[in-house]
This record gives C-alpha cells, sequence and structure tokens, in this order.
C-alpha cells in the first residue's frame, strides 16, 4: 500500500497492484542496462542510473506515507481527547410537551468537503423546514389516511419558528391533507390497477403555518459547530444540540459529538471527507442518533388527543 489517504479508497489495492507492475519494470530495466552496452564501464553506469530513478520514487512516496502518518496520528489524537467530551446529557425529561421552538434553521447545502465552514456536518441529519416537519405530529384528518397519521404519530403538537427568508415568527402544525390531484389519465390507471375509485384527491402528510407575535413555548431547541480552527485544520467537526430553557436561558440537556476524517480530507477515489468522517465519530452516528430521538428524549410530547 502507499501509505497515504489512497489507501483509504477503491483505488488503494489497485495502487499496490501497481507497485509490483514498477518493480518488474526496474527489473527488466537492469536486464537491459547490463545487456545493451558494450563495455563493463557502461553497463556500470548504467545499472546505477537505473537504480538512481528507479529509488527516487519509493523514497518519495515513503516521507509522503510518513508525513501523512505523522499527521493522522496527531488527528487521532486530538479526535480522542475530544471525544472525551462528548456523548449526551440529559439530567431529567420534561413531560406533557406541547410544542417547542426551532431556534436556527440547517442549511440546505450538504457539506461533504469544505474544511473550514462551521455548519455542522457532524449533526446535519435535516435542513430548512424538513427540520421542522420532522418533528410535527399529525394532529388532524388522520381519518383521510390512517397509515400516514400513523408514520406521524409522535411529535409535538406545534413547532414555533423564525423563518429567516423573511425574519417572521411562525407557528407550524400538521395534518393529513390533500397534497395534490391525480390527473385523469392517473385516475383511470388506478381504477384499472385496483378496481376502486379514490377520487381525484392524493392525501398526505402536510404542514401549514400561521404568523404569531411571540413564541409560546418554554424549551427551545438549537445546534451549534463546536470546532475550533485546530480541530478543522486536523479534519474534527464538532457539534452541540442543546435544548433550553427559554424562560431562565439554561442548557436543560446537551448532545456533544465529533467526527474526524481519517483520510484527512483526500478526495481521491471520489471520496467525500465529511461523509466518510461519520464512520468515525463519538457518539457513533446512526439511523437512532438523530436531532428527533434527542428531541423525544428530552422533551417528550404529549400524545394524540391530549
Amino acid at each position: 500500500m502507499t501509505g497515504t489517504p489512497l489507501d483509504l479508497t477503491p483505488f488503494g489495492p489497485l495502487i499496490s497492484g501497481v507497485g509490483w507492475l514498477y518493480w518488474l519494470l526496474v527489473v527488466g530495466a537492469l536486464v537491459l542496462a547490463w545487456r545493451w552496452p558494450k563495455r563493463k564501464a557502461a553497463k556500470i553506469a548504467a545499472m546505477v542510473g537505473v537504480v538512481a530513478v528507479a529509488a527516487w520514487m519509493p523514497v518519495r512516496i515513503g516521507l509522503q506515507g510518513h508525513a501523512v502518518r505523522v499527521r493522522l496520528d496527531e488527528s487521532m489524537s486530538l479526535f480522542k481527547e475530544r471525544c472525551k467530551a462528548a456523548g449526551e446529557k440529559i439530567p431529567s425529561a420534561v413531560d406533557n410537551v406541547e410544542g417547542v421552538v426551532w431556534m436556527k434553521w440547517r442549511p440546505k447545502e450538504v457539506n461533504l468537503s469544505d474544511q473550514f465552514t462551521l455548519n455542522d456536518p457532524y449533526g446535519h441529519d435535516c435542513f430548512a423546514d424538513e427540520c421542522i416537519k420532522r418533528l410535527l405530529r399529525v394532529t388532524g384528518g388522520a381519518e383521510l389516511d390512517p397509515r400516514g397519521a400513523k408514520e406521524h404519530a409522535v411529535g409535538y403538537r406545534f413547532v414555533e419558528s423564525i423563518d429567516p427568508a423573511d425574519g417572521k415568527r411562525y407557528r407550524y402544525t400538521a395534518s393529513i391533507a390533500v397534497t395534490h390531484q391525480r390527473t385523469p389519465e392517473q385516475l383511470e390507471q388506478y381504477k384499472k390497477n385496483t378496481g376502486r375509485d379514490p377520487g381525484l384527491d392524493v392525501y398526505g402528510f402536510a404542514i401549514r403555518r400561521e404568523p404569531i407575535a411571540a413564541f409560546s413555548a418554554r424549551y427551545g431547541i438549537t445546534w451549534d459547530d463546536l470546532s475550533t480552527r485546530e480541530d478543522r485544520e486536523h479534519w474534527i467537526a464538532g457539534s452541540s444540540l442543546k435544548v433550553i430553557d427559554l424562560q431562565t436561558n439554561a442548557v436543560i440537556a446537551e448532545r456533544v459529538g465529533y467526527m474526524v476524517d481519517r483520510g484527512l480530507g483526500s478526495e481521491a477515489g471520489f471520496r467525500s471527507p465529511w461523509f466518510f468522517a461519520r464512520d468515525t465519530a463519538c457518539p457513533s452516528i446512526n439511523s437512532t442518533h438523530t436531532t428527533w430521538t434527542f428531541s423525544m428524549k428530552v422533551l417528550q410530547p404529549t400524545k394524540q388527543g391530549e
């Protein structure tokens, strides 16, 4: 292997194979250097030349590999230090929460390779108003689409937030409602396939919002990028997800996480550094480690009908 971030890509084994081909070519060049010149002095000079040229590349790769290993060791050492502060801190949960304030919107763009932009690649599991949608539960129209309503049965009755597009406060709620209408062609195809007439209306999960003068929810959820310049220089990203009591401004729960790209930002083999960094994270990132699951642990919502 090369001892470089290329080893972390699918091209690592290929490069290793090329290495064997390289040495076969060197051996071939040495044979030619010995056989081609007629005089012994010329043979020796040709062979010395082949050895000098052949040795230059392995030495260069070795020096580069050593430098990369030193950088990676430094990154992993700093990452392990940061992980000492990682994890969830939930002193106690709050029951029967009707609604929450989503305090800061996540950017729509997913950061896959920007080393220094502090937009929390560790915690970015939703964007824009999608984060709000995930926190809501269906509060009306469940009979129109029972299956869809069941998928969104757990969550808050409302979420309040400031839309960064216009700077105004809104209260968001969710229900099962008409999302769009079938075309006549689609309706006929549906009838043909099922033998039923569902009508033109298609129902599904939908949110609506209304402007409000002030927030009414007591608790807010927000995120921050904890990365320092030193962290990002070592391809480490840090994240904080907080639940805040808006009456006292006290942080009542927090999740801190870090991740590191072991490829040190290499994009060889079509790598996306921050995407690959998700495999080396504390706490580990998986389908149960989301904004939604943490929020539900801390701020337990009221149930349907309450």
